[in-house]
């Protein structure tokens, strides 16, 4: 009971251990912080991963594989299995708005991409956003021309009863989209582009839809808020829609073939999240590109005749991506897709080697780059924190110097000297426990409001840590990590008693009579 009443004693008549108390809190409270917000960036960049692929993806050369479509009928029977689509690939050239560009072009099926990954999500315009800009457009306008309102209405109506989106999960060019002859003629782009053109026709004269990446475009820029507008979009035009997307055929020998060239016309764009895949791909029709690359079924040439020798070529995918069902890990599936890829092989020799592999290790380098770097920011925001254990140490010495003679009565009245070692070392625990507990609250005070802050301070003193143009997320991740959180405060606790653990121990071992005859 006594060893209690002085380490309250001593908590309330002393000046020190308020500093050390403080000390532990700025500590616990940097290191919570920092972790928190990387460890946020890195569950950011997972869902952007999550969201852009599939669980498990089987993968092949670039001549791609025959019988992905009984691949896919195999592992949709599966009990783990939610969805499974075959996907062709190549590394092309985009030419848009006047620049060419090397992407990564994807054949696709809308509907199949979407059920093994979040493909409808990440089409960047919807007619909500169409709706709202028309209705922008009106009252700026002020009614001051009724036959313009009543244009812009029927725009308006036209999204309200029309999901822009099916549009790209079809590759279809959207209704009264007008073409570049039609500008050139003296029509307004606007006329299409601003109201969805409900009373002209469909025009596909430029060729099939094609989805590109929200960052393709040289002259997409997002705004303070971190957000696209449509005015730098190439989709606001009907000259800016058209895209030239040249790719390079390969046959499965290794071969190389003609490049094939073609025309077409941007329906939507994406944002996954992930920069590097909103920059460089681009996605359209699965039959179109699989014909373009020359991968699609065909009639076998008889070299030695020179004709069709009526032999079918079956036709060749790249991938094939799957989801798992709910409370399948990847790393479950991709052990009984690896078991069907053996059995696939086993049936068709002619299928070649294919690896699965899960959306972990395909993201590795990104994903491990973020790890390591949340990794290392925390240590050394923790090597700097053993500074403020340190100065605990101190203090608590200077405290057993100072209370020396108090130390010699203790002993002198019988207190053991275990009992004297526990005084101080209750003493620590409780500045552990005071300073990481409001450390926590500080921490979380700052994490939950870190965006609020920024823009106080962006208001006040014009100061910006985060910009949205220049960083891709447009705001800085605010969430805790319970089990993070709980080890950090656990180890500010341990280390605030570690430190009192040489003055406790310097304590004890005082001899009764010469600490009552110190001075």
């Amino acid at each position: 009971m006594y060893k209690l009443l002085l380490v309250l004693r001593y908590l309330r008549r002393k000046l020190a251990p308020m500093f050390a108390a403080l000390a532990v809190t700025l500590c616990t409270a940097m290191v919570i912080i920092v972790s928190s917000v990387m460890g946020g960036f890195l569950d950011m960049f997972k869902v952007a991963a999550r969201q852009a692929s599939s669980d498990v993806t089987v993968e092949s050369g670039l001549g791609g594989f025959p019988h992905y479509e009984e691949l896919v009928k195999r592992l949709e029977s599966l009990p783990e299995v939610a969805g499974a689509t075959a996907v062709v690939r190549s590394f092309g050239l985009v030419r848009l708005e006047g620049n060419t560009n090397g992407v990564e072009i994807m054949g696709i099926d809308p509907g199949g991409y979407d059920k093994v990954s979040d493909y409808k999500k990440m089409l960047y315009w919807t007619s909500d956003y169409f709706v709202k800009w028309i209705e922008d457009l009106k009252n700026e306008q002020g009614g001051a021309n009724p036959q313009e309102q009543q244009r812009l209405e029927e725009g308006a109506r036209y999204y309200r009863e029309n999901d822009f989106r099916q549009y790209a999960m079809q590759f279809e060019i959207p209704p009264g989209w007008r073409n570049a002859r039609a500008e050139n003629a003296g029509e307004s782009p606007e006329a299409g582009a601003n109201t969805g053109g409900v009373s002209g026709a469909a025009d596909t004269s430029g060729g099939p839809g094609v989805v590109l990446g929200i960052a393709v475009s040289p002259y997409q820029r997002r705004d303070e808020k971190g957000q696209y507008d449509f005015e730098n979009s190439p989709l606001r035009s009907a000259s800016s829609r058209e895209v030239v997307v040249t790719v390079l055929p390969v046959t499965k020998q290794g071969g190389v073939l003609e490049p094939a060239v073609r025309k077409m016309i941007a329906v939507n764009e994406f944002k996954s999240g992930l920069y590097e895949i909103d920059k460089n791909r681009v996605y359209v029709a699965f039959d179109f590109l699989q014909k373009l690359l020359k991968m699609d079924s065909h009639q076998r040439f008889n070299e030695e005749t020179g004709n069709l020798s009526g032999e079918m070529v079956p036709g060749r995918a790249h991938r094939v991506m799957v989801r798992a069902k709910e409370g399948v890990t990847s790393e479950q599936l991709q052990q009984r897709v690896e078991a069907e890829l053996l059995k696939l092989g086993t049936d068709y020799e002619d299928v070649g080697p294919l690896l699965a592999v899960t959306w972990q290790e395909a993201h590795q380098g990104l994903l491990g780059a973020v790890e390591k770097e949340k990794l290392m920011v925390t240590f050394l925001f923790a090597v700097v924190s053993v500074v403020a254990y340190a100065m605990i140490a101190v203090i608590f010495y200077m405290i057993v110097m100072e209370k020396t003679r108090d130390i010699g009565v203790l002993r002198a009245l019988g207190a053991a000297r275990e009992g004297v070692a526990g005084i101080f070392l209750g003493y620590g625990l409780a500045i552990g426990i005071v300073g990481s507990l409001l450390g926590l609250f500080l921490a979380a005070e700052v994490v939950w409001n870190i965006n609020e802050i920024q823009a106080l301070l962006a208001r006040t003193v014009g100061f910006q840590m985060w910009n949205p143009e220049v960083y891709y997320f447009d705001r800085i991740p605010s969430q805790l990590n319970p089990k993070e959180v709980t080890v950090i405060v656990g180890t500010a606790i341990l280390a605030s008693v570690l430190g009192a653990l040489v003055p406790a121990i310097a304590a004890a071992r005082l001899n009764p009579v010469e600490a009552l005859r110190y001075e």
